[in-house]
């Protein structure tokens, strides 16, 4: 039974028993909510905030993470007790048996998939040949060498991610380092469930063994080399007005990555705050991020256009799309200032503020 003082009973300004949840606690149950939605929607169970396209494309991520990391836990499980293993459960046995067991997917990385497969989807429906990216053209003019190698590289990191979208596949986990760690102990944790269902029991020495590869991974792995990495590595290399110029151009030829990686230069908010906002339901949130680049009517149509297939296709249409740019115009350099200073203050304020808006 819950004491008098228990915080969710507490008024609040005069307020009815029990009170509202502070909104602190409503964003985590909404968070938790959300996720347990994603979940559901990834095991084909129910609907949620994925296209079919996006969901197809994270799923073919998650796979060719799972399958390339446990191939590694197999090499270094090679010269041990454990090295039957792999052989014992079949190949691909981590990304067969995550299908029953999604809730092992914590949030951060469920997250980080939404948004490297909707990176991913964009560029494979939407490819520009490399020879005729305004994105290497404007920077051959400024003799910005920094900048050309990273693109280059980070052109590289994303193509690996456009192979045929088969599930038996590996795919190179280029993760930031946090996502890469979820990710290894989850893989871990699944060979273990598949040993003990083979023997019947848990046996320590396995789950030892499994650890120490799982270490071994997690201590070799170079964040540096993956795509969101690389695309920080190109906006930090250029000058401010560089990239007010190259934004229009990373968004006509689809590299959403690049993208919000200028922004996140610009505004100073994270990269992966960024891509949540342009994926996100609110139009509101892509017309701030856009007014904040200064970016024209007709770039913000192409965008609309573009992102699309991973936020609604109906949004696709050309009512919808024309609605899309009227709202645009209306939504000037003040708003978008606004947004952004609503966004940077410190998530104890904004709680506060919200609670002021309410009163």
């Amino acid at each position: 039974m819950m004491g008098g003082d228990d915080p969710v009973q507490q008024r609040h300004d005069g307020e009815g028993d029990g009170g509202r949840l502070s909104i602190g606690l409503s964003r985590r149950l909404l968070a938790d909510m959300r996720h347990d939605a994603d979940l559901a929607r990834l095991a084909e169970g129910g609907s949620g905030r994925w296209t079919d396209a996006l969901l197809a494309e994270t799923r073919f991520h998650l796979a060719g993470l799972m399958n390339a990391v446990e191939l590694a836990i197999g090499l270094e499980l090679a010269d041990g007790p454990a090295e039957a293993l792999p052989a014992q459960l079949g190949a691909g046995y981590a990304r067969q048996a995550i299908e029953t067991k999604f809730a092992l997917l914590s949030p951060e990385l469920l997250g980080h998939l939404r948004r490297r497969a909707a990176v991913s989807l964009l560029l494979r429906h939407n490819q520009v040949p490399a020879a005729q990216s305004s994105l290497t053209l404007s920077a051959d003019q400024g003799g910005n060498n920094r900048y050309l190698d990273a693109l280059a590289a980070l052109t590289m990191a994303e193509r690996n991610w456009h192979g045929p979208m088969l599930l038996d596949a590996p795919m190179r986990p280029d993760l930031p380092a946090e996502h890469y760690h979820d990710l290894v102990w989850t893989v871990a944790a699944l060979l273990v469930g598949g040993g003990e269902r083979l023997m019947g029991e848990a046996d320590p020495a396995l789950v030892a063994a499994l650890a120490r590869a799982a270490e071994t991974l997690i201590a070799r792995h170079d964040e540096g080399q993956g795509a969101f990495a690389l695309a920080q590595r190109c906006a930090r290399s250029l000058p401010s007005d560089m990239r007010f110029a190259l934004a229009p151009a990373a968004l006509g030829e689809a590299r959403l990555l690049l993208f919000a990686a200028l922004v996140e230069c610009e505004a100073g908010l994270a990269l992966e705050d960024i891509l949540d906002a342009l994926l996100g339901e609110r139009d509101a949130d892509r017309h701030a991020l856009l007014r904040l680049m200064e970016i024209e009517d007709a770039v913000a149509f192409r965008t609309a256009e573009l992102l699309a297939p991973v936020t609604d296709p109906a949004r696709g249409e050309d009512a919808q799309l024309a609605e899309f740019v009227e709202s645009y115009r209306a939504y000037d350099a003040s708003h978008a200032m606004h947004w952004l200073v609503e966004r940077m203050n410190p998530r104890a304020l904004a709680d506060k503020l919200a609670l002021l808006e309410r009163s």
